[in-house]
């Protein structure tokens, strides 16, 4: 257990790391003493080992799921080169109640604000700090992605390691969910708001991020992981190779998929994807079916002028 003055002279970079904690609610810290975290139970299941004063069986709705947020990011991320199973460990503690985990913080965070959930990592430390409430399952989702994008990609670009754990917080498949993600932001576009990926990608620091920040975040994974697009593979092919993170609006760009194809996403709109003249190279291969474009014969030949337009004419009308 640290003492008081120990707290005070810890190093500075940590004093550095937990302001950035407190701006987000997630972020990168030094593991912390676990003397005031709960020891009592401990369950694992896949990666995560489950720390809780009450005992948890692996149907409680709060393992589930952490167990169902593995299957929605092996579905909806696929076909990677990062595709080994993760094994750990991830270490999530679940106090008792809100009033045990405010206590936790000003003990152990006393420069953070009280939140409801933390990531914290370091190396190869991956922590979840939550508390038994009515958001568990929630807090528990959007923090373990975090955990689980990082054991699997490693460092990722801030704005998009926040999308994802937006985009999986609920579940992809959570009709209400994404309907109140689309009606704010379609309160921010009334307000000015335009979706600007390049200027998301640009913020390099949490406390940069705005709650908007985060609704459009959202909204461009909801876009690359949709159906209706070849963004999910642009995504997965960034997020595999770390070593060649360069813009991915670039990349989108280069797809015909822009700021307009995000809002024409968000209202219901088909892609409309530019089509662009590519380059000529040496490898070029083409492939054309052996029958000539045919034209109908009514485009072919021009109408006959009607009964009564020839009428008008022989009158001089």
């Amino acid at each position: 257990m640290l003492t008081r003055p120990e707290i005070l002279r810890r190093p500075l970079r940590l004093v550095w790391l937990a302001l950035l904690l407190a701006a987000s609610g997630c972020s990168t810290i030094a593991k912390r003493e676990p003397s005031l975290l709960p020891t009592a139970y401990e369950l694992k299941t896949g990666p995560f080992v489950v720390h809780s004063n009450e005992a948890m069986k692996s149907d409680v709705p709060a393992v589930q799921a952490l167990e169902q947020l593995r299957g929605d990011l092996a579905k909806r991320l696929k076909g990677s080169q990062g595709e080994a199973e993760d094994k750990g460990p991830i270490e999530v503690y679940v106090l008792d109640d809100r009033s045990s985990f405010l206590h936790l913080l000003r003990f152990y965070f006393p420069e953070l604000p009280p939140r409801r959930a933390f990531f914290l990592a370091q190396g190869d430390e991956r922590i979840v700090y939550t508390y038994q409430g009515p958001m568990l399952e929630e807090d528990l989702r959007h923090e373990a992605a975090h955990a689980l994008l990082r054991g699997r990609f490693g460092d990722i670009p801030l704005w998009l390691d926040e999308g994802l754990a937006e985009y999986f917080e609920v579940g992809p498949d959570d009709v209400h969910d994404r309907e109140s993600r689309l009606a704010k932001l379609e309160a921010d576009r009334k307000a000015g708001w335009k979706p600007d990926l390049a200027r998301l990608e640009g913020l390099a620091e949490v406390h940069e991020m705005k709650p908007r920040d985060y609704r459009e975040a959202w909204a461009w994974v909801d876009l690359m992981l949709s159906d209706s697009g070849p963004g999910s593979a642009v995504l997965v092919d960034y997020l595999s190779v770390p070593s060649d993170r360069r813009s991915l609006a670039d990349r989108l760009e280069s797809r015909g998929m822009n700021g307009e194809s995000l809002l024409a996403h968000m209202d219901g709109r088909p892609l409309k994807l530019i089509a662009r003249k590519p380059a000529d190279r040496p490898d070029r291969a083409v492939r054309m079916q052996d029958r000539d474009l045919e034209i109908p014969r009514r485009l072919q030949e021009p109408r006959r002028p009607s009964f009564l337009r020839r009428l008008g004419e022989f009158l001089g009308f």
